[in-house]
């Protein structure tokens, strides 16, 4: 039985897990390999995305790629570019998911032509992206398709960086082929990082010379715990559509067998944002809510009728309706008359369409200090009329509105008239107009300028849950997986051996029997013991041989012989008749005596930190 650990344990675990990554960047750092350094940096980014240290940002980290791939060279910015295109940088592109469609709406409401560059396209590009684009006039550059390395993908973004008056980077947290291209030496155009990702751990301060927040209180979170400069922030809020759809509110409530009194409040959210993710879910909310509102049912679009929701729909008949996925959720608006903001987590962009199609919204937000960035928040939200901070307050608005018809239209209308005023049209295009005009006017971005990491133990805390590892710090490597190819051999064991214990640097290897058999194997596996001494060699015993070893010493001599080598100073290599206890890293069961053995050992052993003496936290290369 694993022991418990508390919050701040495992912060240290997951924050000593990250610098032993680092410790791989910097050793490539030092020995000029720029692939691997930007190899390394991606998965110490996603390590630090997924596993919380309490940290949102390293600029160590950002440092070492702008060393590896600038030297000693200067970027310098050049606001006089005057072509008015822009292009937008994404990591990926999805067919769900509100960053790609952020940055879809982004290029059909701004007028000016755009490009799109994609630094890590793992599957096809998505249809809606393309269209987005050809009604946009503009092109898109899968980069992965023609340039296999990161190194190489950096190079020719900076390219088409140079082709932009602006580029708007809407980047994944772990995305070094951006922050790789804006680092490179030269001129280039101004870049806005738009934060899509306000919650957690990114990279991007020194490529950032506008940070763009959706929301105030992602303003205030990079101010504080990211350290950026207040005129390097500004808000521009999501773009949001009203959508037309043909659905009739009788066919809606008539698929579902809603009676006319009955009130259909709907959600629209992940299941990760409805569950329990800090002790209580979604479900255990609304089953103390929908005894005290015997009007009120409920749809939620995205967690599937099963589990905590199958009990919940067995509880109450005809009263809750899960329904999984749905597509062109807002095609279910019509026949609904409130919308209830996810819980715990609320779901900023599903809040928005809601209010833009006319549903007055409710939120239950509990959260406080930074953890407000998991509660709903906008420009155009009035607070006093969707944000309640208790129980008792949620269920008191909530019964308000679906006791009184001419209330929720009131509070609808009010709804859809302030987010569309802040989220489209005018009100919008203007909001971007100013991001433009600042991200020209501020200076370059600064790495000097962000001195020393933030970290916060509490928020960290709070992020907690979203840990891939429980109890533990997870696995580097398992976040190689962003690489796709790139995620090599080379990478996986330098990966390896930073996650070992400085003083247990050793690798330890037992040989199958029969290695006396062949003698040109064992001549290498000398040579190799040789070329690396951290590699410890236990070979058992031949056949036949007594306590003595002799036929053993008489078969190794003639290989040792060869190598120019005697049983004296033949390095650590032993006859055991039985596996000795090693200290450190072992290859798992025993070395067969084969060449493609030989050739993966010494992969393993080539790596550079086998032999690095421990790095103090933050040095610099």
């Amino acid at each position: 039985m694993q022991a418990a650990t508390t919050p701040d344990h495992r912060l240290q675990d997951n924050q000593k897990a990250y610098e032993q990554i680092l410790d791989a960047v910097r050793s490539h750092v030092r020995r000029g390999y720029v692939e691997s350094v930007l190899r390394t940096a991606t998965v110490a980014a996603s390590f630090a995305w997924h596993a919380p240290t309490g940290a949102l940002c390293d600029p160590e980290l950002e440092r070492l790629v702008r060393i590896a791939v600038r030297g000693e060279g200067v970027v310098r910015l050049d606001r006089r570019r005057g072509n008015g295109r822009v292009l937008h940088v994404l990591t990926e592109g999805y067919a769900v998911g509100g960053h790609t469609r952020l940055a879809r709406r982004w290029m059909e409401r701004d007028p000016r032509p755009a490009d799109v560059a994609l630094t890590m396209q793992r599957g096809p590009v998505p249809p809606s992206l393309q269209e987005s684009a050809e009604r946009s006039g503009a092109r898109i550059y899968d980069l992965r398709e023609g340039f296999p390395t990161l190194t190489g993908r950096a190079e020719v973004l900076r390219g088409l960086m140079n082709g932009a008056s602006t580029v708007v980077l809407h980047v994944h947290p772990y995305d070094t082929v951006a922050l790789a291209a804006a680092c490179l030496p030269g001129s280039r155009p101004p870049i806005v990082f738009e934060n899509h990702a306000d919650h957690t751990y990114w990279l991007g301060l020194g490529a950032a010379d506008l940070v763009v927040e959706n929301r105030e209180i992602g303003r205030r979170v990079s101010r504080e715990l990211r350290g950026v400069p207040g005129e390097r922030l500004t808000v521009l809020p999501v773009p949001v559509e009203q959508a037309s759809v043909t659905s009739t509110r009788k066919s809606i409530r008539a698929q579902l067998r809603l009676r006319p009194s009955q009130v259909a409040g709907v959600s629209v959210a992940s299941p990760l944002k409805t569950a329990p993710i800090w002790g209580e879910g979604f479900d255990e909310l609304l089953a103390r809510v929908l005894p005290r509102i015997p009007e009120l049912v409920v749809v939620v679009v995205g967690p599937a009728p099963d589990g905590a929701w199958s009990r919940l729909q067995s509880a109450f008949p005809g009263r809750v309706f899960p329904l999984g996925v749905v597509d062109g959720v807002q095609s279910l608006y019509p026949g609904m008359d409130v919308y209830l903001d996810s819980f715990p987590c609320g779901s900023n962009t599903a809040i928005l369409e809601a209010a833009a199609a006319g549903l007055p919204p409710v939120s239950l937000q509990l959260h406080r200090g930074y953890a407000e960035l998991f509660s709903s928040s906008a420009p155009g939200l009035a607070d006093d009329g969707y944000a309640q901070n208790t129980e008792d307050e949620y269920v008191a608005a909530l019964r308000a509105l679906v006791e009184d018809r001419e209330l929720r239209r009131k509070r609808g209308e009010q709804a859809r008239s302030e987010v569309l005023a802040a989220h489209a049209g005018p009100g919008w295009a203007d909001a971007l107009e100013e991001v433009y005009r600042r991200a020209h006017d501020v200076p370059i971005a600064d790495l000097d300028e962000y001195p020393e990491q933030v970290r916060d133990t509490d928020y960290g805390g709070t992020l907690l849950p979203f840990i891939l590892g429980r109890n533990h710090a997870p696995e580097p490597a398992r976040f190689g997986e962003v690489l796709g190819p790139q995620m090599d051999e080379r990478t996986r064991w330098d990966l390896f051996v930073a996650g070992q214990d400085r003083s247990e640097r050793r690798l330890a290897v037992r040989v199958a029997r029969g290695w006396e058999d062949h003698p040109a194997w064992t001549m290498r596996l000398v040579q190799v013991a040789q070329a690396y001494p951290w590699l410890t060699v236990s070979l058992p015993p031949v056949a036949g041989d007594d306590r003595t070893g002799a036929r053993s010493v008489h078969a190794l001599e003639p290989v040792l012989a060869a190598n120019g080598l005697t049983t004296d100073d033949c390095g650590d290599l032993t006859v055991d008749v039985r596996v000795p206890r090693f200290t450190g890293p072992v290859v798992t069961g025993e070395l067969p005596v084969q060449l493609e053995s030989l050739e993966a050992l010494e992969l393993i052993l080539s790596s550079p930190l086998w032999d690095e003496r421990p790095s103090s936290s933050g040095a610099h290369p």
